[in-house]
């Protein structure tokens, strides 16, 4: 993947970061990966707020990791949460605030190399993955930085887009419509106002799934599976998250979606996506298995 040239300013190191963390469980528990998640992310940040939609109050291990704890109702999806936490912050404390979720498993590695990578470094509004996705009521495509893991810094904060997206986030039910509006409104607002957006996978830059990438998904006892996935692999733009999660690896992005076991959208091999995982970072496993045994 070719990196941009990095900015002349560094990115902000941790005493002039925040975090804040929208928690969902359907349980009202916080699953041990998302406790693991918390403890990686706690030396990155001066500031960690955690925002739960579900949660009346944090778990022991918890208590003495996370600077602010918000409970909140389960509306507004995650960008409730976000403006929930944000509410918590002044903007002008901070070069950079990251806005993370528990829809991931990870960080899987060190978080430290994502943080100061050159690809990013210049970027107002930057994340793991820079998708081309865009909504049947977008249509096209549209460059935006998916909302599971992005960064603000210093130019968006003081940028009154900052305020103007921030203040008008509404209760949306419709998640197509959170994503429309928010996910991908936040990427348009801010190239809208000359602000730059990355990612540390941009799929811009990529093409579709080769043969080799998809074939141990690939099975004659499947053959259904198997056609839907190669037409879904071959065809732009898709959905990096899931569908080029072990692109997103070798990128250097330390997480693996939520969605990709509990969903599978695109049909891949579990089986296979569990063992190739396994040999790269087999402490994961727990962890993964224990949430989707709980979970489903």
């Amino acid at each position: 993947m070719p990196h941009a040239a990095a900015s002349s300013c560094p990115p902000p190191d941790a005493s002039s970061r925040a975090i804040v963390f929208a928690h969902f469980d359907p349980h009202d528990a916080f699953d041990s990966h998302v406790v693991e998640a918390l403890r990686r992310y706690r030396p990155h940040a001066a500031r960690l707020v955690v925002v739960s939609a579900t949660a009346a109050r944090l778990p022991a291990p918890l208590r003495g990791l996370v600077d602010t704890f918000v409970p909140r109702a389960n509306v507004g999806y995650d960008f409730g949460s976000w403006q929930a936490g944000l509410a918590t912050l002044c903007p002008a404390d901070f070069d950079e605030i990251l806005c993370v979720n528990d829809s991931v498993y990870g960080p899987l590695f060190d978080l430290c190399p994502a943080l100061h990578d050159p690809r990013t470094a210049g970027a107002d509004l930057w994340g793991m993955v820079l998708s081309e996705q865009s909504t049947r009521r977008r249509g096209g495509r549209c460059p935006h930085v998916q909302s599971w893991f992005f960064g603000m810094r210093r130019r968006l904060l003081d940028s009154p887009v900052y305020d103007a997206f921030w203040q008008g986030i509404e209760s949306v039910p419709d998640k197509e419509e959170v994503v429309d509006r928010y996910e991908l409104g936040l990427s348009v607002a801010c190239r809208q106002a000359g602000l730059r957006i990355a990612g540390l996978y941009d799929a811009r830059t990529q093409g579709p799934m080769r043969f080799g990438e998809l074939r141990p998904h690939l099975s004659l006892t499947a053959p259904r599976r198997s056609w839907r996935l190669w037409k879904k692999g071959r065809r732009m733009p898709y959905n990096p998250s899931e569908l080029a999660w072990l692109r997103l690896l070798e990128a250097g992005v330390p997480f693996v979606k939520v969605g990709l076991f509990r969903v599978n959208h695109y049909g891949l091999d579990l089986g296979h996506v569990i063992a190739a995982l396994g040999r790269r970072h087999p402490e994961a496993l727990p962890l993964i298995r224990g949430h989707l045994a709980r979970c489903g």
